[in-house]
């Protein structure tokens, strides 16, 4: 048992010495010699047609893109005005994407993120009591502003012209709102050097 406890203690130590070290390693983003291009890169702005004709989706987004330098992994800040047939209603939303995606001409790419998305009207209920029930499913909250997370793949192609880039992507969406609320769009993009 004498054994044991030394190993115990050794990969403790070993476990620790990394950790106490980080506090030293963190400060040096907050002194004067922090410069934000050494870690980024800027991907420029870029603006998107979204839709879901089954559900009656569609809408625009832009975006600002950003890689770490040197890596595949790029990130996507948006605003996007969107109509919701599902919840019949239109949306503001913002949010963020994370993304795998090379630095190539044409380069595949699969990513995640989440956004908040703020309603700017609410469906009616029809019943006298304030319910709205569609084939047993509660839609009185429908229309309420809602976070949601989503998944998303595409090809983006990299042009050296005033267009800068075509993107086609695939994207779907789960709503923090109760009922069968989550959806897909498919989307186009361009840089807006055009």
């Amino acid at each position: 048992m004498r054994n044991v406890s030394r190993q115990c203690k050794l990969v403790v130590l070993l476990l620790a010495i990394p950790l106490l070290s980080l506090p030293l390693r963190a400060g040096s983003f907050w002194n004067d010699d922090y410069e934000r291009e050494d870690y980024e890169e800027p991907a420029g702005p870029s603006f998107a047609f979204l839709l879901n004709p089954s559900d009656d989706i569609w809408g625009i987004s832009l975006g600002s893109g950003t890689w770490l330098t040197d890596t595949p992994i790029f990130g996507d800040y948006f605003v996007r005005l969107f109509y919701n047939g599902i919840e019949e209603a239109t949306y503001s939303g913002i949010g963020m994407t994370l993304r795998l995606m090379p630095h190539w001409t044409v380069a595949p790419f699969v990513g995640a993120g989440g956004s908040y998305n703020y309603s700017f009207n609410r469906a009616e209920a029809n019943a006298s009591d304030g319910a709205l029930v569609v084939q047993g499913d509660d839609y009185s909250a429908a229309g309420e502003s809602y976070w949601g997370g989503h998944v998303e793949t595409g090809v983006r192609i990299w042009f050296n012209s005033r267009l800068q880039l075509l993107e086609v992507m695939g994207r779907y969406t789960w709503s923090s709102n109760d009922g069968e609320r989550d959806y897909w769009t498919v989307g186009i993009s361009t840089g807006v050097g055009i």
